[in-house]
């Protein structure tokens, strides 16, 4: 049974979307499933998909486009994950095909044959799903990328991971650059989307549009990171992390991580002050072991590493 998902992804989205819709096509194909990717984003998008050996057929960023790359791939279902399409005209379009929407904030039409939200924050959303839509919510739903391996930091601090998503619409970049501490290996992840900060300090080790994140995520002893999909990997790697805001789709998510203790937030990238609260939760999580290993429990008993897996088997069963 081939599915074709869509994601957004580019200058000014970054990677999130469609890294989390590789995750689920990865689960896909573990259960004889035939994941077509439809590619908008074009060479932007094909060094992820190459990594994950996954197949893409090239179409434009707009419904009718995307849901006629679909058919011409002889797909039985859509996945589309996207802040920008209409939901009713690409349902419209999509007649016959079983639809499926990501979706982030339950702000959106629900016309689909099934939702999908992982956050955390799902499960206190105000989803009130028409019957006939399978609605597959809250944090046992989250997909991440394959090959992370969840263990506890013990020890004395010896390496940051400072990660801030595919692009960086706010310049959040030479914030992050300015607070790193001098003592403290970092590797200083870039998005392909992004550009490299003037401003890192020697001892930043950058990594442009790594190939592997899940070695920078294995390595690292405590994270600064984006409210975005990668917040949720570190997680269900064990990495106590410090959180920044990037974009108000992100707001649900950081709140009830923050509420459950999962993490520590410190603020949005507008924010004049962030650079000060920064240094000061890293100041305290350097210092306090017991601190780094609690928040890192909190977030993967949230985060285990298997949503793409259990989503995977649910819309298989949405096909039979």
């Amino acid at each position: 049974m081939i599915v074709a998902i869509h994601a957004d992804a580019g200058p000014g989205i970054g990677l999130g979307h469609a890294i989390r819709c590789c995750g689920l096509a990865l689960a896909m194909a573990q259960r004889n499933m035939i994941p077509i990717i439809l590619n908008a984003a074009g060479d932007g998008l094909r060094p992820l998909l190459n990594q994950y050996r996954l197949t893409d057929a090239v179409c434009q960023g707009e419904s009718a486009s995307i849901v006629q790359a679909a058919r011409a791939a002889g797909a039985a279902m859509l996945v589309v994950d996207s802040y920008r399409l209409d939901r009713p005209a690409l349902a419209a379009l999509a007649h016959g095909l079983k639809l499926v929407w990501f979706d982030d904030t339950a702000e959106q039409p629900m016309i689909a044959d099934a939702i999908i939200n992982g956050s955390p924050a799902a499960l206190s959303l105000p989803y009130a799903l028409p019957a006939g839509i399978l609605g597959l919510l809250g944090p046992k739903y989250q997909v991440v990328r394959p090959g992370l391996t969840a263990r506890p930091r013990r020890g004395p601090l010896r390496r940051l991971l400072v990660t801030y998503g595919g692009s960086d619409p706010k310049g959040v970049g030479k914030v992050l650059a300015g607070i790193l501490p001098a003592a403290i290996t970092t590797d200083f992840v870039v998005g392909p989307f992004a550009e490299i900060p003037a401003n890192l300090p020697p001892h930043a080790h950058v990594h442009k549009a790594p190939k592997d994140m899940p070695t920078l995520i294995a390595g690292a002893d405590l994270a600064i990171s984006a409210g975005g999909q990668t917040l949720f990997e570190l997680a269900a790697a064990q990495v106590p992390t410090i959180a920044i805001g990037i974009g108000a789709d992100q707001k649900p998510t950081l709140e009830t991580l923050d509420r459950a203790g999962a993490l520590v937030f410190a603020g949005w990238a507008d924010d004049p002050a962030l650079a000060d609260h920064l240094r000061a939760h890293l100041g305290v999580l350097i210092a306090d072991e017991g601190q780094r290993l609690a928040l890192a429990a909190r977030a993967h008993a949230l985060i285990d590493g298997g949503g793409g897996e259990r989503i995977a088997a649910a819309l298989e069963m949405l096909l039979a």
